[in-house]
């Protein structure tokens, strides 16, 4: 049974201003195993946040209309957020968890008498 973990774009906040100059990208991670993905599906979402001190002159700017998912998941401020941040092992952590759960720490017994 594998785990796969899925990256989206689901909101791009722009400075306001004729430029349409991308300030924020927010990624969904969604999580699913594939043994029974309806239970074991878990989703976080993550925001970073830009340089944009440079405009349209900084190097590798790319127009909005030119944007594509593949190219903000590629953008290194994204992409080494995403790698440092702990969710897919959190994601991970949380189905295994759900998959075979811990034993209680203490059980309630029937009285000796």
């Amino acid at each position: 049974m594998a785990i796969t973990h899925t990256q989206t774009v689901t909101e791009l906040t722009i400075l306001n201003n004729s430029d349409n100059i991308v300030s924020e990208v927010t990624v969904q991670i969604v999580s699913v195993d594939d043994s029974n993905p309806e239970v074991l599906t878990i989703e976080s979402e993550e925001s970073f946040r830009l340089d944009t001190s440079g405009g349209t002159g900084a190097s590798g700017f790319t127009a909005y209309g030119d944007l594509t998912q593949s190219k903000i998941l590629a953008w290194d401020v994204v992409k080494d957020g995403l790698a440092s941040s702990n969710i897919q092992v959190n994601h991970e952590a949380w189905i295994n968890s759900v998959k075979n759960p811990p034993a209680p720490a203490e059980v309630n017994k029937p009285l000796p008498w």
